[in-house]
């Protein structure tokens, strides 16, 4: 393992992609957001019901988490929000700490080994996806099998930039913000965010893992539709895909649906609660928990807050 910890920084930084996993499992045709609620559109308006006519505007932003420079360059709409905003705020505020714990968290600490959790049929299919980015087969018999699931999910062409130093949109803000001297918040904690990685019940985890090496194949193929999507500001028909894939994998994807988005969701509905109140927030999230019937969206406008499209 002495050059495991080179390589579990290289992938930590790619854990708060993670989300876009759920996307990726699933290979069924791009679906119309019309009947998805809040389904077009990465850029929101919200302002308390009491909020005065001049109160100075709230902002909610769907991102992608990746480094593509067609996602990374606002547009202009965005980019007006967000210099014009007060404060801002992030899923998670990523520092080297952060990346550290993440990266440790990806590696096996009870005595076990992948080969011996999955068989030895099974990962030489791990192995072979491995040599894909790269990686030797005997640094990847340490990793968790969520971490694995999550690497092989992201395209090598991705891996690489964020080796390189390029930083996926949140972070990119992130940076930006604290530049322009405002104050940055968080939604949630990093250990809450692994938390929803390693509490998954282990036949979870290999489940994911075998979907995450059949699909890896496409990977490239699958990102690309989803940022087309996403720059489309198609939000619903991205979370449409997700909703389909409930009868091909009907136990992972429920699982999937209840602990990364809609839980998460009222945490997040909750915890933005006092950035609205203050006025000029700008929050930004990964654009799957915008849309949807248990949507941020859906439900900031139950808890009586005005929601308006920006673009």
């Amino acid at each position: 393992m002495n050059r495991l910890p080179p390589l579990l920084r290289r992938c930590a930084a790619i854990l708060a992609a993670a989300p876009f996993l759920l996307l990726l499992l699933v290979t069924g045709q791009p679906v119309a957001a019309q009947d998805v609620p809040f389904g077009k559109g990465i850029l929101w308006r919200v302002q308390p019901k009491d909020a005065a006519p001049d109160a100075a505007p709230n902002h909610l932003f769907g991102t992608m988490h990746i480094t593509d420079e067609r996602v990374t360059t606002l547009a202009p709409p965005v980019r007006a929000a967000f210099d014009g905003a007060k404060s801002a705020t992030f899923e998670i505020i990523m520092t080297d700490e952060a990346r550290q714990a993440m990266g440790q968290a990806m590696v096996l600490r009870d005595g076990r080994t992948l080969d011996a959790i999955v068989g030895p049929e099974n990962f030489a299919e791990v192995a072979e996806a491995g040599r894909r980015y790269g990686f030797d087969p005997n640094h990847l018999r340490f990793f968790k099998p969520w971490a694995l699931a999550t690497i092989f999910s992201i395209p090598q062409a991705e891996m690489a930039r964020n080796a390189g130093g390029d930083l996926p949109l949140d972070q990119a803000l992130q940076v930006e913000a604290a530049m322009q001297g405002k104050p940055v918040h968080a939604l949630e904690t990093p250990e809450e965010q692994l938390a929803l990685f390693n509490d998954m019940p282990e036949d979870n985890q290999i489940a994911m893992l075998n979907s995450a090496i059949e699909q890896n194949g496409m990977i490239e193929t699958l990102f690309e539709e989803m940022t087309r999507q996403y720059l489309d500001r198609d939000t619903g028909g991205i979370y449409s895909r997700m909703q389909a894939q409930r009868e091909a994998q009907p136990e992972l994807m429920e699982l999937f649906l209840r602990r990364f988005n809609d839980e998460r969701n009222q945490i997040m509905a909750d915890r933005m609660a006092g950035r609205l109140a203050e006025g000029g927030a700008f929050i930004a999230v990964g654009a799957l928990h915008l849309p949807g019937e248990h949507g941020l969206l859906s439900l900031l406008s139950e808890r009586g807050y005005s929601v308006e499209r920006v673009y």
